[in-house]
């Protein structure tokens, strides 16, 4: 009787070695995406959509009062597509039209100002120096969840390629999207 029972603890142990064993496992394999910057998903992503697609990263443009960095501007027939990259980890929350967001993580709590409101300046700053386009606006999360809604423009990563996918109405000619790639070829960093 009393071997039986201590058959019975050790495989219990045993069960939670195992069991242990998995959990961090789990763990670590769910972190192996932080460990992958929020620059190189995007990018990832970006480098999938094709030819068809001529993407730009770290445009300077010069302004009056300075000069504004731009993630991404991706120029392709179905418009020009500015987006802003917003790397923060944990829970957002708040308003598209809130000055700021509630940013929430194992670390406490914090405030963002608007993305969205960013990628609004980036937008008006490139319609200044290249005139108007078919802007189409994007906030790419590389790793947060979005806990309310801000729109169409808020994106995960992972809904980048969806988020293309969504604009196929042809926008720009041929003739004028060589004239954009070289007009944007003058911002490269």
């Amino acid at each position: 009787m009393i071997e039986i029972a201590n058959v019975y603890w050790i495989k219990i142990l045993a069960a939670l070695v195992i069991f242990s064993i998995l959990i961090i496992f789990f763990l670590r394999s769910g972190n192996e995406k932080s460990k992958i910057s929020g620059v190189k998903l995007v990018e990832m992503e970006l480098g999938r959509l094709g030819e068809n697609y001529k993407v730009f990263n770290n445009l300077i443009v010069k302004l009056e009062r300075g000069m504004l960095r731009i993630d991404y501007v991706v120029v392709s027939s179905y418009g020009v597509f500015v987006l802003t990259r917003c790397d923060r980890i944990g829970k957002i929350s708040g308003h598209k039209d809130n000055r700021e967001w509630k940013v929430t993580s194992r670390d406490g709590e914090d405030t963002i100002l608007n993305p969205i409101w960013e990628n609004r300046k980036h937008i008006n700053a490139l319609e200044k120096k290249i005139g108007s386009q078919p802007f189409i606006p994007a906030v790419v999360f590389s790793y947060a969840k979005l806990l309310d809604d801000f729109g169409p423009i808020a994106v995960n990563v992972g809904q980048l390629q969806d988020f293309f996918l969504r604009h196929t109405r042809t926008l720009v000619m041929h003739d004028d999207l060589e004239l954009l790639v070289d007009v944007l070829n003058k911002f490269k960093n």
